[in-house]
């Protein structure tokens, strides 16, 4: 733009694991699957129990989890939300998490103000494809994550990987949620905007969900000028 430059990104947030589905009629077996994630990337279970017991309903504590007793002996003391989450920050509170493992799951991860889990099989990471069952590693998921996907029907996925079947609750072939990060800036004065939008699946409607002027935008222009490649 004129004196400036304007960059947007767009994430599909179907293509990542929904950590408030811990908190829906499936928790049981979604614990599983994002155990299984966790799993995969050499990080331990334990999380997976204290995530549910941060957005499940009540205070017994799941596994190896923990509840309100625990953190409120910390220094700073505070409580489980005992409800889903409301926004991906909130995993940064949990017991047992580092940095390091915090940096390496968030690519699988987001936060959907819906209790479902519903993977699109055409977008979704290896992480996350591997997830869906124990009997699937990362590495097999690669060359399906790499490949042009282009599925009509989840059928198609569990006939080419029948270990699949067992997860055709938690995959779909279209996404409704998208994240949009926008960076615009004008001669010395930058904005930053990340918002969630729903788009409806029965009539195509977006809606917004929220807005946040505190995400950290990563330019992808910035990337590629740093590294002497044209942007795409």
């Amino acid at each position: 733009i004129e004196n400036g430059v304007m960059e947007i990104q767009v994430r599909d947030l179907n293509s990542c694991f929904n950590l408030n589905s811990l908190s829906g009629d499936d928790s049981e077996q979604n614990l599983q699957r994002f155990k299984v994630l966790l799993r995969n990337s050499g990080q331990p279970e334990s999380i997976a129990d204290a995530w549910k017991d941060w957005v499940d309903a009540d205070q017994e504590i799941t596994g190896f989890g923990a509840e309100d007793g625990e953190y409120l002996l910390l220094d700073d003391p505070y409580r489980t939300a005992d409800a889903p989450a409301a926004h991906l920050s909130e995993f940064n509170l949990i017991r047992g998490l580092e940095d390091e493992t915090l940096d390496r799951l968030l690519p699988s991860l987001c936060v959907l103000p819906e209790s479902s889990l519903r993977i699109n099989v055409n977008t979704a990471s290896a992480a996350v494809m591997a997830s869906l069952n124990e009997n699937l590693s990362e590495d097999q998921m690669q060359a399906f994550a790499e490949s042009e996907r282009d599925y009509a029907d989840v059928e198609s996925v569990t006939t080419e990987f029948p270990d699949l079947v067992s997860a055709v609750d938690a995959m779909t072939v279209t996404s409704e949620y998208f994240e949009v990060q926008i960076r615009a800036q004008v001669e010395d004065t930058r904005a930053e905007l990340t918002s969630l939008l729903h788009r409806r699946s029965d009539d195509g409607s977006v809606e917004l969900i929220n807005r946040d002027f505190g995400k950290d935008f990563r330019s992808l222009f910035v990337a590629d000028a740093e590294s002497g490649d044209e942007p795409g």
